[in-house]
């Protein structure tokens, strides 16, 4: 008797892309304040909201608590977990002692096709200032990152970051909407870079780099007094 065996792996393989689908999606959800800093959740309407089944929902939430961005209170329900400065913080210092590194390489193994690339990049960032488009301006802020890490060959160690750094990005989307923040002083540190890059520079490359990742800390009292309620008391003290 010849038993298939590629029935049930094809079967397992569907299950984890769409509790890996699940996690990206909520995660997103987290990320962007669609599911803002202690709200309640269930898994009826995140499924209802997704279109994805109950079980890789559920699959999903499992792997969200054990990160600690949501939590459960017995007798009353799910809730998302307020931001952790502390956690944000932690994972801003280790991409800023990576990409001051990172962004060093870029410089040395940028080509003509990768210059292009990432000026593509900071222009469509660009015309996302002017539209006032903040998801937009966001995820092509992460996109200019994420080219300097594949331009350098460090792919691998974007995928290690950006799983970590949910708290971080948190912080960095809810900066978007504090007025007094400008979105120019983003992009004033993307093309400094850029030019540094383009000319070679690995010092000033590196240096702009540990600047651009200090804007945190600059940054910190005005986005954590514009939202008072959405980080942890302890992250406060910090």
């Amino acid at each position: 008797m010849v038993i298939n065996s590629e029935g049930p792996n094809e079967t397992n393989s569907e299950a984890n892309n769409l509790q890996e689908q699940a996690y990206e999606a909520i995660r997103r959800l987290i990320i962007h304040g669609d599911l803002e800093p202690g709200r309640k959740v269930s898994e009826k309407s995140l499924e209802d909201i997704l279109k994805i089944g109950r079980t890789p929902v559920r699959e999903a939430l499992i792997q969200l608590r054990k990160q600690k961005l949501i939590y459960a209170i017995p007798q009353s329900g799910t809730y998302v977990s307020k931001i952790d400065l502390k956690s944000a913080d932690n994972a801003r210092f280790a991409r800023e002692q990576l990409e001051r590194k990172i962004f060093m390489e870029t410089t040395a193994k940028i080509d003509d096709q990768g210059k292009k690339v990432l000026e593509a990049i900071l222009e469509e960032q660009g015309a996302a200032v002017q539209r006032h488009d903040r998801r937009s301006f966001f995820h092509l802020d992460n996109v200019f990152h994420q080219t300097c890490f594949e331009i350098a060959g460090r792919s691998e160690i974007w995928h290690w970051l950006d799983a970590n750094n949910t708290n971080l990005d948190r912080f960095r989307w809810l900066r978007l909407s504090v007025p007094d923040l400008k979105w120019e002083g983003i992009m004033d540190q993307h093309y400094a870079l850029l030019m540094a890059i383009q000319e070679r520079n690995v010092d000033e490359a590196e240096f702009l780099a540990i600047l651009h990742l200090h804007m945190m800390l600059e940054e910190k009292q005005a986005v954590t007094e514009a939202y008072p309620d959405y980080f942890t008391d302890e992250s406060l003290i910090y």
